[in-house]
């Protein structure tokens, strides 16, 4: 499959080991959007020989390191004791908004959250409405809604999340 070329940016590219003459380990800090397997095929067109990953492990990804990996077994024991009621999953994990830390927040009302829960635009009006422009992480109550682009005075949701059951009746029914 042929990979439309794209400008990428490598912080750092070190040799970590050299195993034997057709073998490197490399250690990589590049920025999103990077494909590190096209990266070795790169490298390896440019040295005059194949270049390919045999081994790819993400040690850092925006604020997660590797001491907030969970090992997939260690996940699945999670989840099924969660599911037999032996305690919670959500308390074994990072709260989503962690993720979140470079996204600015909006807090919206009751009703403003019943229609992006819905998936409708919300238009911004008045002395209180922001002014600028882009992805924003809505909020309701102080639980996470959804992520939305805001743009003109205008909220449109993009993705609209259902966490700790909130729903568009439990927003207006519950005064989230």
């Amino acid at each position: 499959m042929e990979l439309a070329a794209r400008p990428v940016e490598i912080h750092e590219l070190i040799v970590v080991e050299q195993q034997g003459s057709d073998r490197t380990v490399f250690e990589a800090e590049c920025g999103k959007g990077t494909y590190v397997r096209s990266l070795a095929r790169d490298m390896g067109r440019l040295l005059g020989c194949y270049g390919h990953i045999c081994a790819l492990r993400r040690t850092l990804c925006g604020p997660f390191t590797e001491a907030d990996m969970i090992p997939l077994a260690e996940l699945e024991a999670l989840c099924d004791r969660a599911a037999s009621g032996e305690g919670s999953l959500a308390d074994a994990l990072l709260p989503v908004e962690t993720a979140l830390d470079d996204i600015p927040a909006l807090a919206v009302t009751r009703a403003d959250a019943a229609r992006l829960h819905r998936g409708q635009a919300v238009l911004l009006r008045g002395r209180d409405a922001p002014i600028s422009n882009g992805t924003v992480y809505v909020t309701v109550g102080g639980r996470l809604l959804a992520l939305a682009e805001l743009g003109n005075g205008e909220l449109i949701p993009k993705r609209v999340f259902n966490l700790n059951g909130l729903t568009a009746s439990s927003v207006r029914k519950e005064g989230v």
